[in-house]
Parts: C-alpha cells; structure tokens; sequence
C-alpha cells in the first residue's frame, strides 16, 4: 500500500523547505504504508502579488529588516491575521483546490505559516474533509497568529513555549504534539567519537573547536563577525562554513594565512551534522533549524543575527532556556561572548546538559510516525508513543 503526503511550503527562506526535506526522508523510513511525496511551493499556484512572495521576503530582509519586522507585528493579531486571510484568499483559493483535486494526497501537510488558513479553506472547498492536515510548526518562542490553527487534524510544536501558546490559541491538546523542530535524520545518525570526527573532518584534535555559520547561502553579518573573531587572538581554532557564498569562501580563505587565529575555511557542506558534534561551540544566525540541530548535538551557541519579527522568538528561545549568549548588537559584542564562554567550560558543561533536556532527538522521525498513523487511521499517536521522556519533563506535559 502506498500513501501519498502533500507538502505545503513557500520558498521564503531555505528552512521551510529544509523542514519538509527532513520529515520526507524520515517517511522514507516508514515500512509501512510506503509513501511517496511532492513538496509544493504554493506561491506558483497564487495569482500576483503572491506569486512574488518568496522574491519579495529575500528583497525585504537584504535591503529593509526592520520594514519586514514591523509588517510580521502588524499582522500578528488574532483580527488583524483575519483580515489578511480575507484579501488573500481570492489570490489562491481556487488554484490551490485544484492542486489537491490533482495530487488527490491522503495526508496534506504544512511546513510554512502563511499556509495553514489556505489548506483549510482549499481542503473544504475541493470537498476532501476526509483527507487530514497536519500543521508542522517550525518557529519557536512566541510564535505569529498564523501558525495556530485549531481547526487543523494535528498540530506539532518544537517547544513547550508553543506549546504553551498553542494551548492558549484553542489548539486543543488532543491534537498538539511536542516533537521537536523537525532536523533531518541524519543529524541524529552521526557516528564516531568526537577526536574520531576532527581526523575525517581534518581539523585540529587537540583545540578548541568554534563554529561559526551564517545559513546556506552565507551572507548577512558572516563576513565581518567572522574576521573580528580571528583578530581576537582567542585559544580556539575557527571554522568557518560559508554555504554557497564562494566569493566570500575565497576570501576568507586568502585573508586566513595573514590572521593570528588558526582557521578552516569551508564552503557548501553535506558535512554539518558530523561538524556539530566536532565543535566545541557554534556561532549563528538564530535560525530555529540551526538551533535545534545545535541542541541534538548539545552544542552551545552565540546567536549574532536574527530576522526581525519572525526569529525574536527563537532568540528569546536561548536566553530562556540558557543554551547560549545572544549578541545582536556588534561584532565586538560577539567576540566578548565567546571569549566567555570558552574561558568557562563549566558553564559549556551546563549548556550541554541543558540541551540534553531539551534536544529534539528522532524529532523528524516522530514526525513522520505521527503522519503515517494519522494517514492510514486517521487517529494521532498518543505524546508518550511519540517523544522520549527527557523531552516530555522538559515539556511538562
């Protein structure tokens, strides 16, 4: 038997699609049913100016952040959120139905915010009442009004700070899962000893290992944080992993040989997941999926960068929960902090536990358990089927 799962994303940022990407290789795992998939951006099946929303996100955080941040708050309200949904859904209501008549999925699934209040309203229309929507929330902290749908079969959260806020949204708790940001399977599948992963990965054994990354594509702060830390002369040796910024890669690489701390500089890598768990601490954007795949390594981070509005929450998420420094303000600020932290390991050591506490361990294959089961029966596992206990205290439910 072969199941079909719809995934509805929008290529705003890589992490949505980088979400849907672990969920489908965890059900490619499951025996049975099989399944087979499509990942979706649903801006091609929009009408104009939807059409240009992933152009528009990328436009908007390179030139204006803080017009972008304050149109997230603008519309993050319970009416105002309403009055979005009503202009916007005669500019995908009826192309969106027609994608699931098409596909015809046994199981529909939303990765992106913006998409939870369309799949009801398409589900409804193309008359598939029958046919289950799973919300995959993949923000954390306080996250926007959009995200929280209680109309939907199933919603998994990555926190229980969401979960706590699902609750307060009329999400009721036999449909809420605490599962864990959905991180690709191979982030849990690393094997090897720590001094075995630095000889493979050719960095230094006996140093102290700061990892600093700046998302897929490289850019933002990276550069100038990136050479402020190798001018600080601190005890630890920097890698440096610029995505698919080459222009940036060769320059770092050729200013390497001229600066006081040691470095590795590394462009696109299939190799992070082994990289995490060789690193001592990792300095990043505050992305949720960089910082859950950070707790499944216990891996402490320094957060020098966030997208306004849409990432406060996941800041908010490591000051909460003491896994880290936050330093937004300059590229000294990021210095300072990780000058404190490496010259503390017994406040490294805390971190790590705390992330033992809190790390989304098999959070996609869990996931995936939760769809195959809500696909094939139409029932939602029960929490303690689903998330080990650790997860669950630290959730408190």
């Amino acid at each position: 038997m072969t199941k079909r799962a719809l995934f509805l994303i929008s290529d705003t940022g890589g992490g949505h699609r980088s979400a849907a990407n672990a969920i489908t290789a965890a059900l490619g795992e499951v025996a049975e049913p099989r399944f087979e998939h499509r990942i979706d951006d649903v801006a091609a099946h929009c009408s104009f100016p939807l059409t240009q929303l992933g152009l528009g996100y990328s436009m908007a955080l390179r030139y204006a952040p803080p017009v972008y941040g304050a149109l997230y708050y603008a519309t993050n309200g319970r009416r105002r959120y309403r009055a979005l949904v009503r202009f916007c859904e005669p500019l995908y209501r009826e192309r969106l139905r027609d994608l699931f008549l098409e596909y015809n999925p046994d199981v529909i699934v939303s990765v992106h915010p913006l998409l939870n209040h369309a799949a009801l309203r398409a589900r409804a229309d193309a008359r598939m009442w029958a046919v289950p929507i799973v919300t995959v929330i993949t923000d954390l902290g306080k996250v926007h009004e959009s995200w929280l749908t209680p109309e939907a079969d199933s919603v998994v959260v990555p926190a229980r700070e969401v979960y706590q806020r699902a609750l307060s949204r009329g999400v009721s708790p036999s449909r809420l899962r605490l599962l864990g940001h959905p991180i690709h399977p191979r982030f849990d599948d690393v094997v090897g000893t720590k001094a075995e992963l630095r000889e493979r990965l050719d960095i230094p054994q006996d140093a102290l290992i700061t990892l600093l990354m700046a998302g897929g594509e490289g850019g933002g702060k990276l550069l100038p944080t990136a050479i402020a830390l190798a001018k600080a002369r601190l005890p630890m040796h920097l890698v440096v992993v610029c995505g698919r910024n080459e222009p940036l890669r060769e320059k770092l690489a050729e200013m390497s040989a001229h600066l006081p701390t040691p470095m590795t500089v590394l462009g696109f890598t299939e190799k992070i997941p082994e990289l995490y768990r060789a690193a001592d601490l990792l300095v990043t954007k505050a992305g949720p999926g960089a910082l859950a795949e950070a707790n499944a390594a216990q891996l402490p981070v320094v957060v020098y960068d966030y997208v306004p509005g849409q990432e406060r929450g996941n800041v908010d998420f490591v000051r909460t929960n003491a896994i880290g420094e936050v330093a937004l303000n300059s590229a000294g600020q990021v210095v300072a902090a990780v000058e404190r932290m490496i010259r503390n390991p017994a406040r490294l050591s805390a971190m790590r536990e705390r992330q033992e506490a809190i790390a989304p361990r098999r959070s996609s294959r869990r996931i995936a358990a939760l769809i195959a089961q809500i696909a094939t029966e139409g029932t939602i596992p029960p929490q303690e089927d689903l998330a080990p206990a650790p997860l669950r205290e630290a959730a408190g439910v």
